[in-house]
């Protein structure tokens, strides 16, 4: 058995265009185009168009409520509000667990942040000790006096430092 273009629209639950275009992209494959208009395998249909179970006119889902002529005169409470009911209940259960779900979420997430901080801080001060120790080696390999006195030692020349004289002596006293 074979759908047409307009019973693969109804059964789809889509519009004839939606096919239509379906069919030129070749999203949606057909058996045959004769005189007749398409022939679409409806395996082929529900593949690219998921079935959509539709209830019956009669028949009552969780958020559908249509009472009943003689449940309106008798009783205001049926089994519609019942199985409704119950559906909703489901519903908040499942709200609940998830916000329990998320808060236990998050209260792991500030702890791990805390810990996280806590080591970068840690990792910080460790490394800013590392820093001072390697300064500290750094300058005892360096030479430390002032620059003043080291240009004084280059502008003298080779017979001052060698016979010395008393500018150099009085340059070394002050």
């Amino acid at each position: 058995m074979y759908f047409s273009l307009g019973q693969a629209a109804k059964e789809a639950g889509v519009a004839k265009s939606t096919i239509s275009k379906a069919l030129s992209s070749g999203k949606l494959s057909y058996t045959e185009k004769g005189t007749a208009g398409y022939k679409i395998d409806p395996a082929e249909l529900f593949r690219v168009f998921p079935k959509t179970s539709k209830p019956e006119p009669d028949e009552l889902s969780l958020d559908d409520w249509k009472p009943s002529k003689g449940q309106m005169e008798t009783s205001p409470y049926s089994a519609a509000f019942e199985i409704q009911l119950a559906g909703l209940k489901h519903l908040l259960a499942e709200k609940d667990r998830r916000i329990s779900d998320l808060e236990q979420d998050r209260a792991q997430l500030r702890e791990d942040r805390g810990r996280m901080s806590q080591n970068w801080q840690e990792e910080r001060l460790r490394l800013l000790k590392l820093i001072e120790d390697q300064t500290s080696a750094v300058k005892l390999l360096t030479d430390q006096r002032a620059k003043s006195e080291i240009e004084v030692e280059a502008q003298k020349t080779f017979w001052r430092r060698l016979f010395g004289s008393k500018r150099s002596k009085l340059d070394k006293a002050a």
